[in-house]
């Protein structure tokens, strides 16, 4: 009789797309006060394609690199 496979609980949570969405929102929200969905239409529209890695646009570039929740 095969035991049933238990993932160990390492502390990883993996979320489904609408959990990603939401997550990305409140991040959204939390770095820049605005929706996810404000965020990306921004974006999408090239407001934010003159930034630099200088320290002062890290909470922008942090919700750039979360954009895959979204999407």
């Amino acid at each position: 009789m095969a035991l049933p496979h238990e993932q160990p609980d390492n502390g990883i949570r993996f979320l489904d797309d609408e959990e990603g969405r939401e997550f990305f929102d409140t991040q959204a929200r939390d770095l820049m006060g605005m929706s996810g969905d404000e965020f990306l239409r921004r974006y999408d529209a090239g407001e934010y394609k003159d930034i630099k890695d200088d320290g002062e646009d890290g909470d922008l570039i942090t919700l750039i690199m979360m954009m895959p929740f979204a999407r």
